[in-house]
């Protein structure tokens, strides 16, 4: 039966078969394959488009976790946490960005997407807003999200408030009101908030994104842990195929649109691939 259904595949099926087969073996005789694959739990914030628990397969990252996890044969579900119970968290699964964490255990880190920073002001309260330096922002109260910003006497000595909150939505209206001048967000989910809180406003709300400012969207998982360095491994072995898929191709497309991703994606991914992959293997 095996010998009759590869000679009626064609090469791309038999390739996938094939390719499938040896990633099977491998993990048994690795001894990674478990009985009754219970499912891992990863921790995530509530960070849209990204990641939520409200949207279709958990955000744009949630279908690449989807996707990947498919391929690796690993069982999930996502915990969605504050974001200062997130930095300080020792779980074994986490999704996010690896900068964000405090606690720095033994993890590998596998970046799987990207996003962006961006500045946000309210234009009705400041026409502009140059943001050059430090020393052009004296006066000027920053909005950040409680948790995010560790060193907040460095700003108040150069003359700028720091004024945290606990949502993003929070922020939002805080430059609305003129509570805050300017706050920085993930580029994305900044411009989703203003979408659903600010429908008829979007145009009041101006965003600079910040040059230089992509940041990994990785799997982060603890090797210490024997089972997290059994699943991890699982991840790895795939990691490179998927991002080269057309599944893979798709989810970027319908999030940044056809023939709309950003060219520079590819090679700042890889960049934090390089930077991460000592963390791979140890």
């Amino acid at each position: 039966m095996l010998a009759a259904s590869t000679k009626s595949c064609g090469k791309a099926a038999c390739g996938d078969a094939a390719f499938a087969l040896l990633f099977l073996l491998l993990l048994a005789a690795a001894g990674i394959v478990r009985a009754g694959n219970t499912p891992v739990v990863f921790q995530s914030t509530e960070t849209p488009p990204y990641w939520s628990e409200y949207l279709p397969e958990n955000g744009f990252a949630g279908a690449m976790l989807k996707l990947l996890s498919a391929d690796a044969g690993v069982e999930y579900s996502l915990e969605f946490v504050p974001v200062k119970r997130f930095r300080n968290s020792i779980a074994t699964y986490m999704v996010g960005d690896p900068e964000l964490l405090i606690n720095q255990k033994h993890r590998a880190i596998l970046p799987i997407g990207l996003f962006r920073s961006a500045f946000f002001y309210y234009k009705p309260h400041h026409e502009t807003i140059e943001f050059r330096n430090l020393r052009g922002l004296q006066g000027y109260t920053l909005g950040v999200l409680r948790g995010t910003l560790e060193d907040k006497d460095y700003f108040d000595k150069n003359g700028i408030k720091v004024e945290e909150s606990d949502s993003v939505e929070s922020l939002l209206k805080k430059l609305k009101r003129g509570r805050i001048d300017f706050c920085i967000l993930v580029n994305g989910t900044g411009t989703y908030w203003i979408k659903q809180i600010f429908p008829e406003e979007q145009d009041n709300f101006v965003k600079v994104v910040i040059p230089g400012s992509y940041r990994p969207i990785a799997i982060m998982i603890d090797v210490d842990v024997p089972e997290g360095k059994d699943i991890a491994a699982r991840y790895r072995f795939v990691l490179d195929k998927t991002l080269r898929s057309r599944k893979y191709h798709d989810i970027l497309e319908n999030f940044y649109g056809k023939n709309n991703i950003p060219g520079e994606r590819f090679d700042e991914l890889k960049r934090f691939q390089q930077y991460y992959a000592s963390t791979w293997d140890n």
